[in-house]
């Protein structure tokens, strides 16, 4: 079909410059393919065709040779515009608007690329508005993008072509532009020119099967999981992503259908990270997920996969499959040698495999089942016939719900005696609370008498302040290593561990695991009265004297009016819990050595963020990787809520790090991450991939993150447990090296990204970097290493600078 016969297969070609060099160039090289009756019209230049050498003419020939086939007597409209700002007016003058058209993906109707006028963009970017090559590029899509939705053009790599200066400081290939460096000499950007406008025509122009964007059906996989997660949690609900060819359309498909509905769209270094931001996301705002990832990535996602499990975190993790009696397919996982069900079915993980669009729907009302179970995340492998699938899947409706465990009444009157008549103190450890169970928390314990804490896996359930206000009952952290002393203190006054019926220990929406206290499970067994409210009976102790199977909020509710307290035994309680608090601060905490110790970088950090708190109702998210730093920001920091703790489940170092974005880009909370040098050495860095969701992506910074590497040149926690346990010499095995970049500082999308070093504590300088909003700040702390302090093994209990 001749071009110039039919509207819809029109090409235009549109040369933004204001320079005449490029345009003589782009104008002659193009007219090298005009043969036989296909001509290049319009935008006059010298007249001269480029000089090309052997290379450039043989690619010439034969592009002239495949357009004779396809094009042979087209005739191709060049239209020259000065500025972007000139552009629209050439483009209304040849197309005139449609109307716009829709960005909705998926709405039936496949279009080919060819019902749309091809157009073909040059742009020389050199006049355009912007400091560096990558605004230029910037303002030159977003300009673009304007002209196509409102003259129904599509756009890609093929169409769009953009010729700046070439920039080294970092590479991103954008899906909807080509962009490329000026050539040395001008023999280059002609034979670009004639490679790129063929290159259209044949991956575009007249091949039928490329549809225009925005009008391919979405996958019936994308969007029954999207509708069934929209009705069970709005807008909370995020999609997680990592690439792969298999599972490509279901990824973009599930982000169109995300974004379209104000629900987050995340990607990450690695699926690992999309797993460890899943969850804090889950821990944090018990948000669901969906997470996609490719073939034979079912292993990459660590043991953070068993915390989600565990964290009964509601999700669904899609990874393409191969199609069922494939013999040893690439990267599949379900064939003759190999069936990764079985490995998910050894993690009690509840995993289907969609090998049949017939039966798409029933499985899917098996896998909405399983959602409901609070088992995990449901992994879907899903093979490519079911990728592909576009056909609507009316999923029968399914109902799981079970009765709610509710405890008698003679077991809420048993705790009551307990609170109100026993001459005991009581500590309560928190989970994971809303924000109702929160309230009902702090006025219960203020009535009981009872005191605080929260854990390394879970810190920040209770915390220090709570709207501003200090929160008396709270004593700090209670774990296995790294609980503050103020709780050794209550638990143990002068080393002395309370007699069995002088203590109860209540542990609420809690599975009780090793982590959590500083006693062994004989310690438990035998001399600790143990109180459990959960409201899965499976998660109930062996170790557990009172079991409360319910829903927290409802126990709650039951036990508030039986809480009458004794005056002298709730007086009692109060100032246990007051002489615990007086414990004395480890003396190296006001020593300020180079580089810093632990004690005294914490201790000053500490003050700052109660005057920020108490001064500015300065309110934080903290984010504590596993190790020494981690577990010195959690015992010494106060906190204003809930955190991320990499310790939680199978204490994954890195975890806090990669979860880290996934927050920093949902939240309006501050943000302060807390990593050691060994987890930050152990994953991918974020950062490239937070930059590409900020500059590239829409995303944007919330409020104010600000992360700390504490570096000290080893792995802390396993040197002082061979140091300090083992009264043995460490080796080499313990150290390492990390290089320390030097200041720096970028602007990112709507927020500015800086790296310091950070060798002394500058009060008024963190004051400012924390309370500055759109802020990412990266601080390198040097620490030194140090067994003794932060209770980090039972040994250090015994240390003479805290005795």
């Amino acid at each position: 079909m001749k071009a110039d016969e039919d509207v819809n297969h029109r090409l235009l070609v549109f040369v933004v410059t204001g320079r005449e060099d490029f345009r003589n160039t782009v104008r002659g090289a193009l007219d090298v393919l005009a043969a036989g009756k296909r001509s290049f019209t319009g935008m006059p230049w010298n007249g001269n065709r480029p000089e090309l050498p052997e290379g450039g003419r043989i690619l010439a020939e034969r592009a002239v040779a495949y357009l004779d086939e396809v094009q042979p007597a087209a005739t191709v409209e060049v239209v020259g515009a000065g500025s972007l700002g000139d552009l629209k007016a050439q483009v209304s003058q040849r197309i005139g608007s449609r109307g716009g058209a829709s960005e909705e993906p998926g709405d039936g109707t496949v279009r080919p690329w060819s019902a749309s006028t091809t157009a073909l963009f040059v742009v020389d970017a050199r006049a355009v508005a912007g400091e560096t090559a990558d605004d230029r590029l910037l303002a030159v899509t977003g300009a673009l993008a304007t002209l196509a939705r409102e003259f129904d053009l599509a756009l890609s790599s093929y169409s769009t072509v953009v010729y700046d200066e070439h920039d080294a400081a970092r590479t991103y290939a954008r899906t909807d532009v080509t962009a490329r460096g000026f050539p040395a000499e001008e023999w280059v950007l002609a034979a670009e020119v004639i490679s790129t406008f063929t290159d259209l025509v044949q991956a575009r122009h007249f091949n039928q099967q490329a549809p225009l964007p925005g009008t391919e059906p979405r996958s019936s996989l994308a969007a029954a999981l999207a509708e069934f997660l929209t009705r069970q949690a709005g807008t909370e609900w995020g999609f997680h992503f990592y690439t792969g060819s298999v599972v490509a359309k279901l990824i973009e498909d599930l982000a169109a259908i995300a974004r379209a509905g104000g629900n987050p769209v995340l990607r990450g270094p690695s699926e690992h990270s999309l797993a460890a931001g899943a969850l804090a996301r889950w821990q944090l705002a018990e948000a669901p997920f969906v997470l996609a990832a490719t073939s034979g990535m079912v292993s990459e996602l660590r043991g953070t996969l068993a915390n989600l499990r565990d964290s009964q975190a509601r999700g669904f993790i899609v990874f393409g499959e191969s199609a069922p009696g494939t013999w040893l397919p690439f990267q599949g996982t379900r064939h003759e040698s190999e069936d990764a069900r079985t490995v998910f079915a050894a993690m009690d993980v509840p995993c289907l495999y969609l090998d049949n669009p017939r039966t798409l729907a029933r499985d899917l009302a098996a896998a909405f089942r399983l959602y409901r179970q609070r088992r995990g995340p449901v992994v879907l492998l899903a093979s490519p016939q079911v990728l592909r699938h576009t056909e609507p899947v009316r999923v029968p409706a399914t109902t799981t719900a079970d009765a709610a465990p509710r405890v008698r009444e003679d077991q809420v009157d048993v705790v009551a005696r307990m609170i109100n008549s026993e001459a005991s103190t009581l500590l309560w450890q928190c989970g994971r609370l809303d924000e109702d169970e929160r309230a009902l928390v702090y006025r219960l314990a203020r009535a009981a008498g009872a005191a605080l804490v929260d854990s390394l896996s879970r810190p920040g359930t209770v915390s220090q302040y709570d709207h501003g206000a200090r929160v008396e009952e709270y004593l700090g952290t209670m774990s296995l290593y790294g609980y503050s002393p103020a709780v050794w203190e209550f638990l143990c006054p002068g080393g002395q561990a309370r007699e069995y019926d002088r203590q109860a220990l209540f542990f609420l929406k809690s599975r009780i695991p090793d982590l959590a206290t500083p006693f062994s499970e004989k310690a438990l067994h035998d001399q600790v009265r143990v109180v459990q409210l959960t409201d899965t009976p499976a998660h109930v102790a062996p170790f557990t004297d009172i079991p409360l199977v319910e829903d927290l909020a409802s126990f709650l509710r039951r036990l508030a009016p039986r809480i009458g307290v004794e005056d002298w035994i709730l007086r009692y309680r109060r100032e246990e819990i007051a002489r615990a608090r007086r414990r004395p601060a480890d003396p190296l905490s006001a020593v300020p050595s180079l580089p810093m110790t632990h004690q005294y970088f914490f201790a000053r950090l500490g003050e700052l963020l109660d005057d920020l708190i108490v001064g500015h109702g300065y309110t934080y998210t903290g984010f504590y990787d596993v190790g020494r730093g981690g577990i010195a920001a959690i015992r010494n920091l106060p906190r204003t809520g809930p955190g991320f703790s990499g310790w939680y489940g199978r204490a994954l170092m890195g975890d806090a790090l990669q979860a880290l974005p996934a927050i920093a880009l949902t939240s309006e909370r501050n943000v302060l991450g807390f990593i050691g040098d060994g987890a930050a050495r152990l994953v991918p860095t974020i950062l490239p991939s937070l930059e590409q969701q900020i500059r590239y992506e829409g995303a944007r910074l919330r409020g104010n993150t600000t992360i700390f590497y504490l570096l000290n040149g080893g792995f802390s926690v396993i040197r002082t447990y061979r140091e300090l346990q083992q009264a043995a010499n460490a080796d080499a095995q313990m150290s390492l090296l990390t290089p320390v970049e030097p200041a720096w500082r970028e602007n990112w999308g709507n927020g500015v990204v800086r790296h310091e070093r950070l060798p002394v504590f500058d009060a008024a300088a963190l004051t400012e970097a924390l309370t500055t909003p759109a802020t990412l700040n990266l601080f390198s702390v040097y620490l030194a290493h140090d067994n003794e302090g932060d209770n980090i093994v039972p040994a250090a209990r015994a240390h003479w600078r805290t005795r």
